[in-house]
């Protein structure tokens, strides 16, 4: 196990709080909070959002076979995804599993956003950076995931975590292309 000095505990829990406090913003308040997120007759309407993201992004085709056909479903599993991404970033448990997918999250946000401006862009951008660097360097001594590899290595695999990651995320977007 590779020592970490006092420097790199703090940045790498400062990087998970902050990814981790993102993460809650979007899934708690601007989605789990909004009544109008799932509500179709709602102006903030999670089908609203994806038709005009739709209009520039590169990936249209993708967003219309996979994403229109089940707006509602694919509005949850943001919500679930992103609440889940916060939880477990913050307390630092299958960091790489949950990094990876947030980072396959975080790409199609940006694909199908970064036309929109530099918010879009920027934000998406960065937390792909901070995902794929908590991934690779795991979150850090002061995690539950440290916990657990104390006694069992499991959670130092990136590449296992990793490899989980990019199968349960492309199981659940062939899922929705084929249901």
């Amino acid at each position: 196990m590779k020592t970490v000095n006092l420097s790199n505990k703090a940045w790498l829990t400062l990087v998970r709080l902050a990814v981790a406090t993102i993460w809650a913003y979007a899934g708690i308040f601007e989605k789990l909070l909004n009544p109008g997120f799932l509500n179709p007759a709602s102006t903030s309407y999670v089908g609203i959002t994806v038709q005009y993201l739709a209009e520039g992004s590169p990936i249209r085709g993708f967003l219309y076979a996979v994403v229109f056909p089940h707006v509602l479903l694919v509005g949850e599993l943001v919500m679930v995804g992103e609440v889940s991404f916060a939880i477990l970033t913050f307390l630092g448990l299958a960091n790489r599993l949950s990094g990876t997918v947030a980072f396959y999250t975080n790409l199609i946000y940006f694909l199908s956003a970064y036309w929109t401006g530099t918010e879009e862009y920027g934000i998406n951008l960065l937390l792909m950076i901070f995902d794929a660097f908590l991934v690779i360097n795991g979150p850090g001594p002061l995690s539950l995931d440290w916990l657990i590899s104390r006694r069992s290595r499991i959670m130092n695999m990136s590449l296992l975590w990793f490899s989980i990651g990019t199968i349960l995320y492309l199981s659940v977007i062939l899922f929705l292309l084929f249901y």
